[in-house]
């Protein structure tokens, strides 16, 4: 069945191939296009919603479709009657319909307004249009909207939302990650199923999320999970509104504050600290910072390799004193964990003990959040050629939401200092002043919570 050349039925505007109808009242209730079904290999269980699926199942709708030269069928478990079929024939349109013509078919301007709309748009639009249809019942007429959530970078994620009477702080899914992980050819049942299914997991965490939210309150049972992480200055003065930081002098970074929230006994989440938060502890900057350093030097100590054995031999750990006494250019400076490693060229004299046992200054590239890459100081070294390798990773190969700095660093072993190995205007113009897409502040699950706290 290619489904080229053949007649197809129209109805509300919508070209669609199989459906069902109530067996009561003789209406349509869910229609689906052929490339639907053909995604599925015809098994209506899996491209139907779980809840017409089920009434199709116990007999209180029919199943029909649309043969090649415009007939209704209705000849698969048993007859649905002239009646019901008279019925189906009322509400539709039987149009020609070639390959070339997809799905478009326009009843209104509204139609041709989102024609308009970009790919990512047209996605979330069908997420919210569609999503209610596989949530269980209790979730009829709940409100569904699309909100955008500013994350690390002032980038900005994409979520949907679902507010049931007398939520006020409903569960949030990002939908980025499911219109990238599916092909074009995706069956919408197969698509709004997944997130579906996702948002209902969310939501069970939302009474931990709640009671994570009391304990934050209390200082001493969050003191010994503060952690200390860089982001970028400048990329971030929306997101890092009302919150304590930190500057890393002689750069563009600032250390900010995050409290892991554990599950279980694992890491579920993370939650940045706001100037709030921090008042209501009684605590100072200093204090604040000093518990935060300690909490990381000791629960995600710096782990250092060369850039080859990562690529080639597996990553060997070395000590600060092992560092550029073998004949490699490039060491990787991050944590065990691989997660906000960056954090690490704040640890006490961790730099300065590279510097002394090479004997040299040396180059600090960031290469995300997550880890820094090390290159020796020489007359051989281009800083400009360095900077390079940074600014072409940020564009091509990090998330925006991920990306530290366009800037090199320079730790100078004399100086016992770290500073901008050129000028932020020359950077600028090196890089082409090519901006960061705008897409949110990558603090886990810590908005929902900072809700709740707020209450």
């Amino acid at each position: 069945m290619t489904g080229a050349g053949r007649k197809m039925g129209l109805y509300q505007g919508r070209i669609f191939w199989s459906g069902s109808v109530s067996l009561v009242d003789g209406r349509i209730e869910e229609p689906h296009t052929l490339q639907e079904a053909q995604a599925a290999d015809f098994h209506h269980t899996f491209y139907f919603s779980p809840e017409q699926a089920l009434k199709i199942d116990d007999g209180e709708c029919g199943f029909f479709w649309i043969s090649e030269d415009g007939e209704v069928e209705a000849e698969w478990r048993e007859s649905l009657g002239r009646d019901i079929i008279g019925s189906i024939k009322e509400q539709i349109t039987v149009i020609e319909w070639m390959e070339s013509m997809g799905n478009k078919a326009y009843q209104n301007e509204q139609e041709r307004e989102r024609e308009d709309m970009t790919g990512f748009e047209r996605f979330q639009q069908k997420v919210k249009d569609g999503i209610l249809a596989y949530l269980p019942k209790e979730y009829r007429g709940a409100a569904v909207d699309i909100v955008h959530v500013r994350r690390n970078n002032d980038q900005e994620q994409v979520a949907v939302t679902i507010t049931r009477n007398g939520q006020t702080a409903p569960a949030r899914v990002y939908l980025e990650e499911y219109y990238n992980r599916f092909p074009d050819w995706a069956s919408d049942g197969v698509i709004l199923r997944t997130i579906a299914a996702d948002y209902l997991t969310e939501e069970s965490e939302m009474e931990w999320k709640a009671e994570m939210a009391e304990a934050i309150k209390d200082y001493g049972s969050v003191k010994g999970n503060i952690r200390l992480q860089v982001v970028n200055r400048d990329m971030n003065q929306e997101s890092l509104r009302g919150c304590p930081k930190r500057e890393v002098e002689g750069t563009d970074l600032v250390a900010v504050f995050h409290v892991l929230l554990y599950k279980e006994g694992e890491a579920r989440a993370s939650m940045l600290v706001t100037d709030r938060m921090m008042e209501r502890w009684g605590l100072d900057m200093e204090s604040l910072y000093g518990t935060a350093l300690d909490n990381t030097v000791a629960q995600a100590p710096a782990q250092i390799s060369s850039l080859i054995s990562i690529y080639s031999d597996g990553e060997e750990p070395l000590t600060p004193e092992k560092v550029f006494s073998e004949e490699q250019d490039l060491y990787v400076l991050s944590n065990p964990q691989k997660w906000h490693g960056a954090a690490a060229i704040l640890y006490p004299g961790l730099l300065q003990s590279i510097a002394d046992a090479a004997q040299s200054s040396f180059y600090v590239m960031p290469c995300s959040i997550h880890e820094v890459m090390l290159a020796k100081k020489s007359d051989a070294t281009d800083v400009w050629e360095l900077q390079s390798m940074v600014i072409g990773s940020n564009r091509y190969e990090i998330p925006p939401e991920e990306v530290l700095s366009d800037q090199v660093y320079l730790y100078d072993g004399k100086e016992q200092k770290l500073s901008l190995a050129t000028s932020p205007e020359k950077s600028k113009e090196h890089a082409g002043n090519r901006e960061m897409d705008p897409d949110g502040y990558g603090g886990g699950e810590a908005e929902d919570i900072e809700e709740e706290m707020g209450r």
